[in-house]
């Protein structure tokens, strides 16, 4: 059986089928708004010259328009002439293609009716360092930073270990948060320049449940439901484990509390209630089909590259990840619900 801590994460779902069913990560960056919209001000107004700013886990760019277009009109609102140098970073397996075609062709592109702004990427995991120390004005990271660097532990008993009855796989995941959100910061702190700003928006943890457990809960019945019909094994279930948790408003504070980031300072961190805007519009529409679609899509484009990545090599992946939409749409058209789930905000500085 394969080794969990060797198998590579996965990006999101190619053809920009992750941008067409994002809606949710969309509605959950707008929490971090007010956050990002503070930093770009300060910086617009306390530095000369290019402004470099870099979006942390771009994915396929959908979600980076709105807050790097924001950063550019409140840039420019400070100095009409201000160059701006805009780094998207992932995964190498992340699809390039359909970022830079969204920011060449839509509407909405940041590029639009703006002069002087240059993107580029860089296909790098951010828990390590990716640009030269004391280069970076900027950072922002959205609905990003809860998947792990790599998947600790397979558990036989849930999609999730963060989920799992089992003390030590719960123990497992939180090791790799915290580990993982330090690397993440370490990396951070030597790219800052001094008085350089970072804003991040990522799956929280509740104070007294971990939140996501209705859809969750419903994405593993329906993994059981293709393995009681034999289109997946028992190996196929057990290694379909998601590198993915959110964290707790401890286990953000953790790494500063202990003296561990001597360079940053939090200007502020909280977690709150998620957004649910399928919710919303099932209320508005009563179409429970459509509740339903929306979800299902939303969950396969995110979580389903990871549980293709690691089931048996003879499968046939396109009809798995039909199959598996479709009977998760159907579940979760026959049981619609607010989804209780949580945000993490964090906003930081370099330098006292």
């Amino acid at each position: 059986m394969a080794d969990p801590v060797r198998q590579p994460i996965a990006s999101m779902a190619r053809a920009g089928a992750y941008n067409r069913h994002s809606g949710l990560q969309h509605a959950n960056l707008h929490s971090a708004l007010p956050l990002w919209e503070e930093a770009v001000g300060t910086i617009a107004a306390n530095s000369q010259g290019l402004v470099r700013i870099v979006d942390y886990g771009a994915s396929q760019g959908r979600n980076s328009l709105l807050p790097m277009g924001t950063a550019i009109d409140l840039v420019r609102d400070h100095n009409g002439q201000r160059a701006l140098e805009i780094i998207h970073t992932d995964l190498p397996s992340n699809d390039y293609t359909s970022l830079f075609g969204l920011l060449a062709t839509e509407s909405d592109s940041y590029l639009a009716g703006r002069r002087d702004v240059f993107p580029m990427a860089v296909g790098r995991s951010y828990f390590e360092q990716i640009l030269p120390s004391d280069s970076v004005d900027l950072g922002w990271s959205s609905n990003a930073l809860h998947w792990l660097s790599h998947n600790p532990v397979n558990v036989a008993d849930h999609g999730w270990a963060v989920y799992s009855n089992s003390v030590l796989a719960r123990e497992a995941v939180d090791d790799v948060l915290a580990q993982d959100l330090l690397n993440f910061l370490r990396a951070r702190s030597r790219e800052l320049r001094v008085g350089g700003r970072l804003v991040c928006q990522f799956m929280g943890r509740g104070g007294d449940r971990h939140g996501f457990e209705w859809m969750a809960g419903h994405f593993w019945a329906t993994l059981l439901d293709l393995r009681r019909e034999g289109l997946l094994d028992d190996d196929d279930t057990f290694m379909a484990t998601s590198p993915s948790a959110g964290r707790s408003l401890e286990q953000l504070k953790a790494p500063f509390e202990q003296g561990l980031l001597p360079d940053l300072s939090v200007v502020h961190v909280s977690c709150v209630r998620s957004p649910d805007p399928f919710w919303d519009a099932y209320r508005e529409t009563g179409d429970a089909e459509a509740f339903g679609f929306q979800w299902a899509s939303m969950m396969c484009a995110a979580n389903g590259p990871n549980f293709l990545a690691q089931i048996g090599r003879d499968r046939d992946p396109e009809r798995l990840m039909k199959e598996l939409r479709t009977r998760l749409a159907t579940r979760l058209a026959a049981d619609p619900q607010q989804s209780v789930s949580y945000l993490a905000l964090l906003s930081i500085r370099k330098g006292s």
